[in-house]
């Protein structure tokens, strides 16, 4: 089921797992920048940050990148196709190692390459229409 339809322990768990592709995407490179930063706090503030999730929050910017972790995570197709589109709009296309982690989480996540290229031609044309 997408996020939305999901409820109480089942979001928490996909929200956050969603939060840690994101992180992950931004980290690809080796450095956060203020666009990756903002849609972060966006996306941390829609989990009603406390102690604990800013802890797990550290854990995750110090964890090694992990594409084989989030694909163990995403227990659906639909799981696995939001972690890939949350992860391709955190990076920038342009830069060669983001766009080399997501297509490691493509891979890890064994989504089909044509797959992969629809769902990024989908957030293009959200983020341009």
């Amino acid at each position: 089921q997408p996020l939305e339809q999901l409820q109480g322990q089942a979001q928490e768990q996909r929200g956050l797992e969603i939060l840690q592709a994101m992180i992950m995407a931004a980290r690809a490179d080796g450095h956060i920048d203020a666009n990756e930063r903002a849609l972060l706090t966006q996306e941390i503030e829609k989990l009603g940050p406390d102690d604990e999730l800013h802890a797990w929050i550290q854990q995750q910017f110090d964890a090694p990148l992990d594409a084989a972790a989030l694909a163990r995570n995403a227990d659906s197709p639909q799981a696995s196709r939001e972690i890939y589109i949350v992860s391709a709009v955190m990076i920038d296309d342009q830069n060669p190692m983001e766009r080399a982690w997501l297509d490691h989480l493509a891979s890890a996540m064994e989504l089909h390459p044509g797959l992969a290229r629809e769902l990024e031609q989908q957030i293009q044309g959200a983020t341009t229409g």
